[in-house]
């Protein structure tokens, strides 16, 4: 099983700020924006990042987080995926 996290933009016009979602597939699935577009209902928001990139906050594993930021700046639609011990996947 993987866990896929996505950036995305805030629902309402919230100056600077970005959403995370994220979604746990099967390995043989790509998750993408499009996946997000046509299935909301299966991400759920785990977190939040601000208008220059930078992780404000998540909700996942210490690895997840600490690999995010050192890909900062955060910019959608990138999709990170990460195996269950919060490896890059």
């Amino acid at each position: 099983m993987l866990t896929s996290y996505l950036i995305v933009p805030a629902w309402s016009d919230q100056a600077g700020q970005l959403r995370i979602v994220a979604r746990e597939h099967d390995t043989k699935f790509r998750m993408t924006l499009a996946d997000y577009r046509n299935h909301p209902d299966l991400w759920k928001e785990v977190g939040l990042v601000n208008s220059d990139g930078r992780l404000k906050c998540i909700e996942a594993p210490v690895s997840v987080g600490l690999d995010l930021q050192a890909q900062q700046p955060l910019l959608p639609p990138t999709v990170y995926t990460y195996n269950a011990k919060g490896e890059p996947a």
